[in-house]
């Protein structure tokens, strides 16, 4: 995966119909909520610490939660682990992805794109928002919404991506 630099402008994960928006344009109150957690326990810092985010405080988000840790260099799909998925992620994906290697976890098309996102996370060291249509198990296209934001477990580096993902309201 190319290096970024920066990134201004919403890109779609191609093929798939989603898109990583870098201004965390959120239409959700609850991703902006998280997002302003994130904030907060940053405190001034580039991200914060996973030490920082304690599940008591964040209760209402944990069944749209997720958890990834990340091995280093943090480019590739492969360097992706899920370490934990709340159960309305259970639910939306028909399977507990929770100590799998995102790989596996996802088709090959998907896998690329899926892993250009955390790529992207971890190269910019900031969140990003993702929007879009997505399949999963055997639901038709859903409208979903995430955030993603990265945390240290004290190196410095991205080892860890937190974020959630909720299905978005029909219209």
């Amino acid at each position: 995966m190319k290096v970024l630099r920066s990134m201004s402008e919403p890109l779609r994960l191609a093929p798939l119909d989603l898109f990583i928006d870098p201004l965390l344009a959120f239409q959700d109150a609850r991703l902006r909520a998280m997002y302003a957690y994130w904030e907060e326990k940053r405190a001034g810092r580039p991200f914060p610490a996973r030490a920082d985010v304690s599940p008591a405080e964040i209760v209402s988000h944990l069944p749209s939660l997720f958890l990834v840790d990340v091995v280093p260099p943090g480019l590739a799909i492969g360097d992706f682990r899920v370490r934990l998925m709340g159960t309305a992620l259970n639910d939306l994906f028909a399977r507990d992805f929770t100590g799998v290697n995102l790989e596996g976890a996802f088709t090959e098309r998907s896998a690329a794109a899926i892993g250009k996102l955390f790529g992207i996370v971890c190269q910019l060291r900031r969140p990003m928002r993702l929007y879009g249509s997505a399949s999963f198990a055997q639901v038709p296209a859903t409208e979903v919404e995430a955030v993603l934001m990265p945390l240290t477990t004290g190196s410095g580096a991205v080892d860890m991506v937190i974020g959630e993902l909720l299905k978005r309201a029909s219209a």
